[in-house]
């Protein structure tokens, strides 16, 4: 069984979503504490504005962060920031508009059991149905394996995150000016070891719409300076190239790591 905490994210106007996520895991005898989501909705503009580096932000990226966006960064900041203070090993980060499997319950185990490859951050789900490429590690239970994607999977649904990894990233993430799941997905500046699971353990469930809304995936509106737009190109072919990189070196590492382990 899984003995660390579960911490799952639910904003208190949505309590349909939280019996449902509750139930789910109660049936695989796994109990989360529940964290009040920050609803960025409700946040004063000046708020945002304090908190958000909103030059940064369209110096990265053709459109300003949402509120919503915001709301969900700090949920996901807070629990981390749990974990530190409270010097937890690892623990269990859900989002409530997931669908469990039935793996769920093993993989965890599996997970808490090792032996393991090191690691900061572990994938279990994905928000959006999409096919991304991976190597397998090693087998977790007779349906699931422990994977390195290829690329990077923008969703924070259900993670699993020690507290080495949790402390890397609030040091990296304290200035918001991406997505908290594009944030900790950025590998290649924070240095956070993440693997993930394959097939995904945790879905995203059919029944609820996400409440940061479409938006965020609606082309820009506000395309930026001259300057901004020359500076974003330049960052993006620096990212497309440090990724490729930060991700043959990590599956570099993993074969060694298999070689070591089948020895």
């Amino acid at each position: 069984m899984w003995p660390y905490p579960i911490f799952l994210i639910n904003l208190k106007a949505s309590p349909d979503r939280r019996r449902a996520a509750v139930e789910q895991l109660a049936r695989q005898g796994l109990a989360p504490t529940i964290v009040e989501a920050v609803d960025g909705r409700n946040l004063p503009p000046e708020e945002i504005a304090r908190l958000v580096d909103a030059e940064g932000r369209l110096r990265r990226a053709p459109k300003p962060l949402s509120p919503a966006e915001v709301g969900c960064y700090l949920s996901h900041r807070a629990v981390l920031e749990g974990i530190v203070s409270e010097d937890i090993p690892q623990a269990l980060v859900l989002e409530d508009d997931l669908l469990a499997t039935g793996e769920l319950a093993g993989v965890l185990q599996a997970i808490a059991a090792g032996p393991m490859p090191p690691y900061d951050m572990i994938k279990l789900g994905i928000s959006e149905p999409q096919e991304k490429a991976f190597t397998p590690i090693l087998p977790l239970t007779e349906a699931s394996s422990l994977v390195r994607h290829h690329n990077v999977v923008n969703s924070n649904l259900a993670y699993v995150i020690t507290r080495a990894g949790a402390e890397r990233f609030l040091g990296y993430g304290r200035t918001i000016r991406y997505p908290v799941d594009v944030a900790m997905n950025r590998t290649w500046r924070h240095g956070l070891d993440i693997l993930a699971v394959r097939p995904w353990p945790v879905l995203p469930n059919p029944a609820f719409a996400s409440t940061i809304g479409g938006d965020r995936f609606e082309a820009a509106q506000q395309p930026g300076t001259a300057a901004q737009r020359l500076e974003r190109r330049a960052r993006k072919a620096y990212d497309s190239l440090a990724k490729r990189l930060d991700v043959g070196r990590r599956i570099r590492a993993d074969a060694a790591w298999r070689r070591a382990h089948d020895a």
